[in-house]
């Protein structure tokens, strides 16, 4: 799993994260992550973890700024996944988020010591996502047929390796 600099920051703790869902033209945003799995390729919806003192509305407002540019309004409380691996313990919580202004532009992730694990964002289609190896793509785009099925999804998401 992943490089040792992800193992050394993240590891070994239970780190709460957020993420938002931007759909604009029947296509959701997504970013391709390096480092994370054994493909070198994860993507997953623009977010990060919150700091301690932040509330998570506003980490996502601030992640969205730092890794793709764009500022956000949070619409809807979408749900909780819980990520578990031998190296990893995330509590993911997931928004549903409105593109209020700027241009996507791709940032980074400044946990990270100027070595970014975001190599793209782009608009992914229903199509694409069906398409994508799984082991390449967040969990919550799983078994979808419809962006509808992506919103129809709420609560505590069985997402992997949940008991």
């Amino acid at each position: 799993m992943g490089s040792e600099e992800i193992k050394s920051i993240f590891g070994n703790k239970v780190r709460v994260r957020v993420m938002g869902v931007l759909v604009q033209d029947q296509c959701v945003l997504l970013l391709n992550h390096s480092g994370l799995n054994d493909e070198d390729e994860l993507w997953l919806p623009p977010g990060g973890g919150v700091e301690f003192g932040e509330h998570s509305k506003e980490a996502l407002i601030r992640e969205f700024k730092e890794e793709v540019n764009i500022p956000v309004k949070i619409c809807d409380f979408l749900g909780v996944n819980e990520f578990i691996s031998d190296e990893l313990h995330a509590v993911e919580l997931f928004f549903v988020v409105e593109q209020i202004g700027g241009k996507l532009r791709l940032g980074d992730d400044p946990e990270m010591s100027g070595n970014s694990i975001l190599k793209e964002a782009r608009w992914m289609n229903i199509q694409s996502l069906k398409q994508m190896n799984k082991n390449c793509l967040h969990g919550l785009f799983h078994g979808i047929e419809s962006l509808d099925d992506l919103f129809d999804k709420q609560g505590f998401f069985n997402i992997g390796n949940n008991p």
